[in-house]
Formats: C-alpha cells, structure tokens, sequence
C-alpha cells in the first residue's frame, strides 16, 4: 500500500532517540512478527509512503480496512494473493473510488473506478493471462510475453499516481509494525 507521505524513512534514527519501531529487512520482519503476521514495514519516498506486507495478509486491500485508515488521505494498494491473483484498492479522503480484483473484474467496485480502470487498462492488467506480443518492457517477468497482473498494477500506480520506490530501498532495513490489531476487528 502506499500512501502520500512526507520524506524517505529509511535512515537511521538520531543516536539520542532509540527507534520506535526498529528497522528490519524483509527477512528479519518475518523473523520478528511470524510468516502469518499482520504486519508491514514503512517507507516514505517522494510524496508517499509505502507499506510493504511483511505476509501476505492482505488486511489493506479490504475496502473498509483502507477507507477507514485514509480518512483526510491517499492510498493505493496493490496486493497478490497467495493463490496468484491480484486486489487492487485505490482510497482517498476516506471514501474508496475503486476495489478491483483480477479474478472479478466484473464486481469491480467503488465511488468512481475510472481514474484506476484507465491507468490498469493502459499497463495492461485486464489483460491477465493473455499472449502479449507487443512487449518492450525488457522486464524479466514479460520475457515469454505473458502479462502478470501484480507488474500491471505496479507499472500503472507508478505511471498514474507519479509513486516509486526504488528495489533497493524496498529490500533494506525498514522500520516494522504490528498490524495485529486489524485482523481482530476483521
């Protein structure tokens, strides 16, 4: 999920203050919280701030859950379930313009999907499962030209929204949290 947000959070805390949450790379976060944990680890870059399931948990995709956490925000979120298909929840201000699952497109839901329907038809998400001839990605995942939903849906949010987080700063330390809390009410 990702969230507008101030400045990058990937560096050390002053020495004075001991860290809030302490950073953690992919690995050590499931080493932490547990490979069934509700839990994320956080970067802001650029103008949003990214969480970045630590486990498939999929607590921020559920409409609800999102519309509830971005009263007086922004978010995107993109989630591939373990059984392969792709969620993709898109909220701001507290109301959710589009929910789109990949396996239900035709239950597309929400206030107003258009903006998120333009920006996934252009990078091709609908197309899942399809041959695509025409790619000049020269991305790995499109090597036997076939169209992955969850790259889709990365491409688009980047193109649409402006947001990027670099591989790097997605695989190194960042801080965890708990999200334990959600699944409870869930």
């Amino acid at each position: 999920m990702a969230l507008p947000g101030p400045g990058c959070s990937t560096g050390s805390p002053p020495a004075a203050a001991p860290p809030p949450h302490p950073h953690r790379t992919g690995q050590g976060a499931v080493e932490r919280f547990g490979p069934g944990s509700p839990a994320v680890r956080v970067c802001a870059e650029g103008e949003w701030t990214f969480l970045i399931d630590v486990a498939g948990h999929g607590l921020l995709t559920e409409p609800a859950e999102v519309s509830r956490l971005l009263a007086g925000g922004e978010a995107v979120s993109v989630h591939k379930v373990p059984d392969g298909h792709t969620v993709v929840s898109h909220a701001r201000d507290g109301v959710l313009p589009a929910h789109i699952d990949a396996w239900a497109v035709h239950l597309t839901s929400g206030a107003d999907p258009s903006l998120m329907n333009r920006a996934l038809t252009t990078a091709g998400f609908f197309r899942y499962g399809e041959w695509d001839d025409s790619d000049d990605t020269g991305s790995e995942e499109f090597d036997e030209g076939w169209v992955v939903p969850s790259f889709a849906a990365l491409v688009a949010f980047e193109r649409e929204f402006g947001a990027h987080l670099p591989p790097e700063t997605a695989a190194g330390p960042l801080p965890g949290v708990d999200l334990t809390h959600l699944r409870a009410r869930a």
